[in-house]
């Protein structure tokens, strides 16, 4: 989280949000106080609410079904 500048980690605590990981989102709104036992805390509860990279496909397959029109069209061939 250090790495990350105000604007930034604010983007991630509302995208974490917005796709309904809202224990994702609490991780990154504690404030780290530069000691490795908070790293490992912080880094424990990340991993607990985000497993895998299948936790982060599945909230947003459900956000794509639940709202299609909020996603732009894939392009065929198209890589970004």
């Amino acid at each position: 989280m250090g790495c990350l500048t105000k604007s930034q980690l604010a983007a991630a605590i509302a995208g974490f949000n917005h796709f309904g990981l809202t224990a994702a989102s609490s991780v990154f709104e504690q404030a780290p106080d530069g000691s490795e036992e908070a790293e490992e805390r912080l880094n424990r509860m990340y991993w607990q609410a985000v497993p895998n990279d299948e936790t982060l496909a599945h909230a947003f397959r459900i956000k794509l079904v639940a709202f299609p029109d909020a996603f732009a069209p894939v392009e065929s061939g198209a890589h970004v």
